[in-house]
């Protein structure tokens, strides 16, 4: 699971359909911390490239119903650093 979304890379260039994958999350049972890799592409991420951005977020335990790693997910597509993200 991964979201596809358009991001600009902390060089300025375009990834017009980068690729967002949690890494890992932790916390307590009032809130986590979830680290997000974002590649170039989905290509780049199953190649082994190198991540164009990192983020980390922290999500209240009480925004998330369901299965976990969906729940986040659907959070995180809330967020305006991912505006416009689709499941991938």
């Amino acid at each position: 699971m991964a979201l596809k979304l358009a991001v600009e890379t902390q060089f300025g260039v375009p990834a017009p359909e980068a690729y967002a994958r949690i890494t890992n999350f932790f916390g307590t049972k009032d809130q986590i911390q979830v680290q997000v890799a974002i590649y170039y592409n989905e290509d780049a991420r199953h190649s082994n490239k190198a991540i164009v951005k990192d983020n980390a977020h922290h999500i209240n335990m009480k925004d998330l119903e369901g299965d976990l790693i969906p729940a986040i997910y659907e959070v995180l597509k809330t967020y305006s650093d991912y505006a416009g993200a689709v499941d991938c």
